[in-house]
Formats: C-alpha cells, structure tokens, sequence
C-alpha cells in the first residue's frame, strides 16, 4: 500500500533505510523500469526555517554532474511534503565501512579520498562550497564508488568561491577553526580542513578533534593539536598537517592536493580530475524505448526530456541511461498512468480522499488516469541481474491462445494451417516467460512479511554484515538481547529486528544514538574451479570476518543459499544520532555477543 498518494503508480515505497530530525528516506523501485531509488520525504510544516536549505539543495542538485555526486531522478511537491527522487546507493554509509573495518589502509584510503577530491574541487570549480563534508554523508554504490551527498548547507557566493562566508555550519567535530571562531571565512578554506578530518578518520577509525563538551571541543579545534598514531606513514602524517592547518592562509589548496605525492602514490596514479558527467546527452536506445512505450515520436519524447523538469519522465531517463551504461537489457513496463490495471477490492481510495498529499507541481504525464487505480503487484524476475535493479512487471500470460484472433506478423506464416496453435513469436514469448517463472520459483527468497523467518541474504546484500558460526537465528538473537541488556542499552525486538537506543553518557562521552540489529541467514560459500575473466574474486570482507576461511588463487565464490546449512549474521544500521557513538557502540555489543555466543556453545557442548 502506498502511503503517499502523489508517489501511488510511479513507485513502489519499501523499507526506510534512514531517518532524520524533519525528513526520512525510503527505499522504492521506480515502477516503470524497476529500478532501485531512494525517495527522501519531508513534512513542509516539520521544515520551518530550514525550508531554504531543502530549495538550496534542489537548485544545487539540478546544476552538479558528476561521478562521485549522489544523482537527482525527480522532485515532487505536494502542500505538505517535498520528496526527492535521487539514485540508491546499495552500499550503504562510508561510515559503515569503517565501522566494519575499524580503519582503513592506506591504500583503500586513498582510493576513497581521490573520489571525496573529485567531486569536492569539481564543486569548488562551480563557485560551490559544501561546508557539510563527514563520513555520513558519502555513501557507497554497490560497485563501492562514492557519492557526495546533503547539499542543504552548500553555498554558492554571488562573488565567485573566494568571496567571504558569514554563517556557522556545519558539524562542530569537522568545522574549521575560523567557523569556531565566528569570524568570515572562506567556504573552500574550511572544506579543505574538513577534508583533513575525514582523511585522519578514514586512516584511523576515530576524530582528531573529539570530546563530548562543545566548549572543550573547540578548544582542542582551536589549538590544532592532535594524536597521531604510530601506524600512519609518514606521507600520511605531512598530508593531513597540511589540511588541519590552523591559519586558513597556511592550509593546502584544492589544486595543490590534486596532485600531492600522497594522492599520486608518489607518481605511480595519475593526478585527480574532476571532469563533469554529460548526464543529459542523448542516449538513441533509451529515448526509442519511451517513444514506444508512451506511442509517440522520438523527436516529440527528447524534446520533452530536455527541458529538465525532473518529473517522472526525467527520472525514468536517467535510470535507462544507467542500466544502460551498466550492460543490462532495457525495458519498460506500460507508462504508470496509461497501464490498465484493476482496483484492488481492499482499495476504497477515491480521489475526494487524502487530497492534503495531492501534487501543487504539474508532472507530465501522456495521459491521466484516476490516482486511486492499481498496478497488479504480480512480477516475474528480469533474466539479467543488476545489484541496483529490481524485478520488472510483466503482463500475465494468458492460459489459452486464441490463434483465430491474433495475426500472424511475419510473412512465413501467412498461410499456416488453421490448426496452427499461435505464431512463432508467441510460442517463443510463452517459452521465455515459462523460463523466468521456472527461475522465479526456483530463486530462494524470504516469504513476504514473515517475522517468523529471517531475511535471506544474497551476494550483493552483505555491506554492514557480521558473520556467526551458528545457524540458529532464535540463539543469535537471545545472545544479542542479552549483550545489549548488559551495556544498560534499552532494546525493542520485532520479529528478527532489534532496535536499540543509547541515551547521552559524560562519563563515557557518548553523544547518543539508535541504531537497528537484524538477524539474517547468509549465503553459503561453494567453490568452483572456474577463473573469472576479471580476475580474482572474493567475498565481501564482513562474510570473511570471524572466519578461518581463505580463498585460493583464481578461484570464484559462487554463494548458495541452503537453509539447513546456512549460517547466521548480524546487520548493522545506525538510524540517528551520533556516529562515532554507534561506532564505538557497535564494537562493544558485537565483541560482547561473540564471547557470549562462544561460551553458551561450548557449555551445551
């Protein structure tokens, strides 16, 4: 059921994957090419001031293009809600990945930074600053590239980026000393200081600059001094001096660290560019495809795109120029708002009801059909799979062919015998639609809404995962309540979830967070001898945690999942409040849990 009717037809609402003071993001699928997309939703009366900040983001987000810059699909808004359609990034937070680390090497590290680099001195080439730049917000795609996201605070000065900033911003652990300090600065001055804090917590797994008192934090901002740890090279230590430099005029430039020795390993990479993405360059094979779907022109259905309205035409375009650029075979259902489709019997939606949610902006839609019809909810699944792209609906195939009435549409079977049970074309369809069915059925998957089992994972689902040796997902999750019941952290459980909430500690300097544990089956791992193209091929580290497994040369891991075998793990997700919190939180529970786990085996034993 869709809770927002101006979202019903275009896209499918799942699960909410982050939540914040005035706004949630929830996973959907875009229904006309079942792609994934994150739809962040926000309540106009919970905004109040910072409703500049949400126009400020959308104007910022309709100009950038880039690589490693989160990507605008659609913007709706109703009299009551804004909801901003924008690209799903599969992996999940940065900050996530170095909870699941620890820290980070100095390799990985860097791989990351050039990205943050990219996408930071392509925005300063714009006149842009971000004045926002944390783990938290750059997010990983399911081929573990960045995205820069959270644009609410970006400035763009009228006198070009050197033009002096007046107002505060921004996180008080990264913001640069001259913010602490009240006086006007420059935006990409302080981003660069930010940027050393993010590289010290990518190489470290903790902050330069920490403490849970705001007054003693800004002394120990103002005083730049800080612990640098025995492990960090010396390459490292001189970069990251440079970017926490207390006078702004001393700190490192943009353009000097595109081509520092430490981003160029010494002259082994090329020096980072931050050349813009030509998003809106006419793809011929997208475009055709919604020219026949929506029984128009080309010519007619490119000149609507390039207007950018951002509607669902334009988010439909950008999700086929994305599969495309991926490899994987285009198709589109009927357009939402054409398709015919019955009303479910449960559905007593007219449109007389839930007007608060009705759009204030027209989209521009081929044709119009009443908001309360339904899309059937039956798919059969895409024969290629893509980690961002999820099933596309499919007409249901009728039992029986009725050859008379159909016409035959290639010339070899003009004068087939009546007793010809349907054309070639259409035996081929069945075929091929029996297959997917056959796949469908044969694909393990968790039944709907079952609390009584938990999720099962896939390969291209295990970011923020932490191994067991245990197969029993009751016992896990005993264990798990227990550890938590020990930190003192009050916890819910529904179904195999439990979500946790840690209040505000001095003592411990924890500024507070709530964070979700869900209990989920993993893939087992088989290995077969046949070397992949690319190369070597292993699992996602946090399958490889707590795992005395170690892969051979040139050999492929093909997960398989067997309920009777299959282990147990944990996923991890911080909801809100403070991450380095959940970090050290997280580290506790799950080194709790795992002596615990370890010595309730060894007693039944």
């Amino acid at each position: 059921m869709v809770r927002y009717s101006v979202l019903r037809g275009l896209y499918d609402l799942e699960k909410t994957i982050g939540c914040g003071g005035f706004a949630k993001v929830k996973l959907a699928t875009h229904t006309a090419t079942g792609g994934k997309v994150a739809i962040k939703i926000m309540e106009k009366t919970c905004l109040g001031k910072d409703l500049p900040r949400v126009k400020l983001e959308l104007k910022a987000l309709k100009t950038l293009s880039h690589k490693n810059i989160c990507k605008l699909y659609q913007v709706l808004e109703t009299e009551t809600h804004f909801f901003i359609v924008t690209e799903y990034c599969a992996g999940g937070e940065l900050f996530d990945h170095i909870v699941e680390r620890n820290r980070l090497s100095e390799h990985e590290s860097r791989k990351f930074f050039r990205q943050i680099l990219s996408a930071v001195a392509y925005l300063h080439s714009l006149g842009y600053a971000h004045r926002d730049l944390k783990p938290e917000n750059i997010l990983l795609s399911s081929d573990q590239s960045l995205r820069l996201i959270d644009f609410g605070l970006c400035a763009k000065p009228d006198g070009g980026i050197e033009t002096p900033l007046t107002t505060a911003c921004g996180s008080p652990a990264y913001a640069a000393p001259e913010l602490v300090m009240g006086q006007s600065y420059c935006g990409s001055e302080a981003d660069v200081w930010s940027m050393g804090v993010l590289l010290y917590a990518l190489l470290t797994g903790s902050l330069p600059f920490d403490d849970m008192k705001i007054d003693a934090l800004y002394k120990k901002i103002l005083s730049g001094k800080y612990y640098e740890p025995l492990f960090m090279s010396k390459a490292s230590r001189d970069l990251i001096r440079s970017m926490l430099q207390v006078d702004p005029k001393q700190r490192i430039t943009i353009t000097k660290l595109l081509s520092h020795p430490w981003i160029t390993a010494c002259g082994v990479l090329d020096p980072v560019t931050f050349y813009a993405e030509n998003n809106r360059a006419r793809d011929k094979e997208c475009v055709d495809l919604m020219a026949n779907s929506q029984n128009a022109t080309p010519e007619a259905v490119w000149t609507e795109l390039k207007k950018w309205k951002y509607d669902y035409n334009t988010a439909t375009y950008f999700i086929l120029r994305h599969r495309n650029a991926l490899g994987v075979p285009l198709r589109l259902s009927p357009h939402p708002l054409r398709a015919p489709a019955k009303p479910r019997p449960s559905a007593r939606t007219t449109l007389g009801e839930n007007t608060e949610n009705l759009p204030t902006v027209v989209i521009t839609p081929i044709s119009r059909r009443s908001s309360a019809v339904r899309q059937p909810k039956k798919r059969i699944r895409s024969p290629v799979l893509e980690p961002d792209v999820a099933q596309v609906p499919v007409k249901k195939i009728k039992k029986t062919p009725t050859p008379d009435v159909v016409k035959a549409r290639t010339p070899d079977l003009r004068h087939a015998k009546p007793a010809t049970p349907g054309s070639a074309r259409r035996v081929l369809g069945t075929i091929e639609r029996s297959l997917h069915r056959v796949r469908h059925v044969l694909t393990p998957r968790k039944t709907p809404n079952d609390p009584q089992q938990p999720a099962i994972l896939t390969s291209k689902d295990l970011c923020n995962v932490s191994s067991t040796e245990y197969k029993d997902p009751e016992f896990v999750i005993s264990q798990l309540s227990e550890a938590l019941e020990k930190k003192g952290i009050a916890c819910e459980r529904e179904g195999f979830c439990l979500r946790g909430k840690v209040e505000p500690n001095a003592t411990r300097r924890l500024n507070g967070c709530s964070f979700e544990l869900e209990i989920c089956y993993l893939p087992c791992l088989d290995l077969h001898p046949k070397v992949p193209s690319g190369g070597e091929s292993t699992p996602t580290k946090s399958i490889l945690k707590n795992s005395n497994y170690s892969p051979g040369p040139r050999r492929t891991l093909f997960p398989v999942v067997r309920l009777p075998t299959a282990t147990v793990g944990i996923r991890r997700k911080r909801l809100k409040g403070d991450s380095w919190c959940y970090k050290t939180v997280m580290e506790e529970i799950l080194a709790l849990t795992a002596i615990d786990l370890k010595q309730s085996f060894e007693s039944a034993v």
